[in-house]
This record gives C-alpha cells, structure tokens and sequence, in this order.
C-alpha cells in the first residue's frame, strides 16, 4: 500500500542560503505576477507557459511548479471559502433559534410582571431578570448582524470566482499599521520581515520519468541535493548549486529507495516522483520531501476481537474485545488538551495515539473509532454552557482521525469507523456493571463490538420510573427514547437504577 509522505529537515550548508533567498525571492515574484495573469485576467495556461519561459527564464518543469503551488493555494482559499460559509449559516442558525428562545423568555416575564404586585420580592427578581434578558437580546443580535455581514462578503467571493491571496500573510500584512505592538521598531524593519514572509518559500515539483524523481531538484546517492539554476540566476550561482549533507531525521530509508528505479518500461526507468518544498523559517532554511511511503498490508484480524479507541476530553479510554464480542480487557492513555497550544496538543495526541496502535499490533486486532464530526456542535459555543463549550473547544477529532489512519497504515494495522449512535448510553447500561468497566470503558467495548458486525445490542428491561417500556419500537428507537428519557430524568438516581438493570 502506497501513501504520499512528508518529511522534513534543516538545511546546514550554510554556503546555499545566498541562492536560496535569491531563489526565494525570484520564483516568489513570478508566482504572484502568475497569479495575477492566470487568476484574475483568466488567460490561458498554453499562453502563459510560452511567455513564462521565454521572458524569464525559467524550464517548463519549474512554471509547472510554479502553476501548482499557485492553483494549491487558490483551492486551499476556496475550500476555506465554503467551510466559512457553512460554519456562517450554522452560527446564524443556532443564533436565531436561541434569539426565539429568549424573545419568548422575555414575553412571559413581561406577563407575569402584570400578575404580580409592583415592589414586591418576586416582583424585583422578575424585572433583574428580564433587564438581563434584554442585554442578552441587544447583544445577540448585535452579533447576527454582524454574522450575516460577514456571510454576504464569503458569497460574493465564492460567486465572483476571483479569490484574494495575500501573499506573505494578512497578520504580518496589517502589523504594519501598528509596529510597537507588534514588535517592530519602525516601518523599515517590518518592511525586511514582509518581503522575506513573501520570498520565504518555493516549491520545486517532480515526476516519474526524472532522475531521482526530480531532474529540478535531484537527490544524489552521497545526499546531496543538486539544484539546478534558473537562467536569470546562473550569472551568480552557475548552472547547479550543491546542498551537501542533506538527512532526513525521519523517513530517509524512503528517500533513499526513492533513488534508485522502480522499474524499466520501454527502456526508460520510472522513480518514484519526490516534490521539494524550501522553506525559510526563523533564519533558517528547512526543506520538506514529499514521496510516496511504502506501507505494509495489514497483519492483524479480525477474529482475534477489536480494540475500540473512545476520544474523551483529556484522555483516550479503550476498549478490548475477543471474536465473541466479549470485554477482556481496558485502560486509559492521557492526553493533555485544555490550556495547550496547538503544537502541544498535537504531540501529546500523536504519542497516545502511537502507544495504542502498537498496542493492537500486538494482540493482532484492528482498531474502531467512531465516525464523529463535531462542526455543527462547535458552531453554537457561544450559546452554550461555559463548562460544555470549553469541552468541546479542547477536542480535536479531526486532528485525531487523520493520526490514527496514519498510524494504522504505518503500522500495518486495519482501521474501521463505526456509527456513534449511543455508544456511551449503550455500555454504560448493558456492559459498565456486569463486567465492572468504567463508563469510558464500556463505551469503547461498544465501538469495538461494532467493528466486528454486531448489531445494535438488545435494551434490558427496565422498571426505574420515567423509563418508557420496550413495546414495538425498534432497537434503535427504543434506545433514542431512553437517551431523551435519562437526559429529562431528576438526576444522575434515575441512570443510577438504570444501570444495574441488566446486571442479573
């Protein structure tokens, strides 16, 4: 199984950064004149390549390098684009709803103000109350005015077809208008930091039928890199320029393997295609090698059982299971997520993430994760509970969807996505008492249970008061019904009795 890689290193050869600046900063100038021909006066890709190439000196392999990274960086803003107006019409929609709510809060407060006596105790808490509910109003919609604005601006980008690109980046761009606190002296300083924000990256593409992958940017078998000089710069640099010593932290066994050919069709040796991208960064440069990476069939099965993986804030609880279905075994890996930058975050994640992987390789299982998507929950944080919002902000299930499909593919380990529905209710009920796991624990049995097949598990029989009997309804229904029912019950004593219900 074949996935694309990137790995990345720094660049020691200290005697390359004059040319990879000059580089920077010439393939950066051409980009974004590019942009301009390509994207806002829609000429012709033919059109273009011929005068590129003959006006500034540059081979047909580095104009499509150029052309990619730009058509990147347009799909990259449009998709923003349409996620933004997605989030937008989400926001607005949970606004609104909750806009209703308290306009209807505010009616019946205003009723019963005329009931009560003038002065009174109640009286004054009614009226601080509805003064509240007011402010709260004023506020909110202040805020959807405010959302819809910004809504009307996403449509007339998505419609005119034209997206807007600040190259080097819009925070650096408006520091300008405030440098002190921005930490810049006077505007000549950040003047050099923008135009290097802007000359501060290229990319250099490669293909199948090259050298090495890349007859731009080649990769010798002494590691070095062996660029080659575009026309208008070779007066200063010659026609190659030689970054020696170049390793790979990670991942250099494939981009050793990307050296040597794959395989020979009609006399012509086919590589394994690598794309470079420099990089200058904090006053170095760093180059990131994208190739594709080997990986090895999946070794694991499942009639040894599962291992279920349930993201909880802070922690990752699993769940193991035999062939049958059958708890055997659960524990949990921290996770650090509240109060973390988003670098941290990541490393915690990936290192929880990791030991669970192997952990499966081990007993030969698969792993099952849930197929969640918390986008339209995260939408209505601000109308929700403090306690609830700061959960959900700290949780990061995209971010640890992508890790475990990497891992599990590195790693040779099968990787299934199960429905959610009531997974947590489901164990707690049915799993959490019987064979003494913790909620989190039964919860992650249940997602395990679901990578093997098993349906939908039977709802007990239960006589706690508020609990619906079981009557017609389908499983799936019954057990909606008493997830509706816990969450209007008196208090945690109703899921309490609930609990060991199907203990005996």
């Amino acid at each position: 199984m074949r996935l694309l890689a990137t790995y990345q290193t720094r660049i020691d050869d200290r005697e390359s950064y004059p040319f990879l600046e000059a580089c920077g900063e010439y393939f950066g100038r051409l980009e974004r004149k590019l942009y301009v021909d390509y994207h806002i006066k829609g000429l012709q890709v033919k059109e273009l390549k011929r005068k590129y190439i003959a006006e500034h000196g540059i081979t047909a392999r580095q104009f499509n390098s150029l052309l990619k990274d730009l058509t990147a960086k347009l799909a990259s803003v449009r998709e923003s684009l349409v996620f933004r107006k997605r989030d937008l019409l989400g926001r607005i929609g949970r606004l609104e709803r909750f806009i209703e709510e308290k306009e209807r809060e505010r009616e019946r407060l205003k009723k019963s103000l005329s009931r009560l006596t003038p002065r009174s105790e109640e009286w004054q808490k009614k009226v601080d109350r509805l003064k509240k509910v007011k402010f709260v109003l004023h506020q909110k919609k202040r805020r959807l005015r405010n959302l819809r604005h910004k809504l009307e601006a996403v449509r007339r980008d998505l419609e005119s077809g034209r997206y807007p690109i600040c190259f080097g980046g819009r925070e650096l761009f408006k520091a300008q208008h405030d440098l002190e606190a921005n930490g810049f002296r006077d505007h000549a300083e950040w003047l050099c930091a923008w135009r290097e924000a802007r000359s501060g990256n290229f990319l250099v593409l490669g293909s199948k039928d090259e050298a090495c992958g890349n007859q731009t940017c080649t990769y010798t078998e002494d590691n070095t890199l062996r660029v080659r000089v575009p026309d208008r710069l070779r007066a200063g640099f010659g026609q190659w320029v030689l970054i020696k010593s170049v390793r790979f932290p990670y991942g250099q066994e494939h981009l050793d393997r990307a050296k040597r050919p794959v395989c020979v069709v009609r006399g012509r040796k086919v590589y394994r295609a690598v794309t470079y991208r420099f990089v200058w960064r904090s006053g170095i440069w760093y180059l990131f090698a994208t190739v594709e990476r080997d990986d090895p069939a999946p070794s694991t099965s499942r009639w040894n059982g599962a291992v279920g993986v349930d993201l909880n804030d802070g922690f990752l609880q699993v769940g193991e299971v035999d062939r049958s279905g059958n708890p055997v075994n659960e524990f949990k890996v921290p996770v650090a997520m509240r109060d973390r930058t988003r670098g941290q975050i990541t490393a915690a994640l990936g290192e929880a993430v990791k030991k669970v992987v192997l952990y499966a390789k081990e007993k030969g299982k698969p792993v099952v994760i849930e197929d969640l998507d918390f986008t339209g929950k995260k939408q209505g944080l601000r109308e929700s509970g403090s306690r609830y919002a700061r959960m959900l902000s700290g949780f990061a299930y995209r971010k640890f969807r992508v890790m475990v499909e990497s891992c599990c593919s590195r790693e040779g380990v099968e990787l299934l996505r199960v429905d959610p529905f009531a997974t947590s209710l489901i164990g707690q009920l049915k799993f959490m008492a019987r064979y003494g796991l913790s909620p989190h624990g039964a919860a992650a049995c249940v997602i395990a249970r679901r990578g093997l097949g098993f349906g939908l598990e039977r709802a007990p029989e239960v006589s706690a008061p508020g609990i619906p009997p079981r009557g017609r309804a389908s499983r799936r229904g019954y057990w909606w019904q008493v997830c509706k029912s816990l969450k209007r019950g008196p208090g945690s004593g109703l899921r309490v009795d609930v609990l060991y219900a199907d203990r005996f």
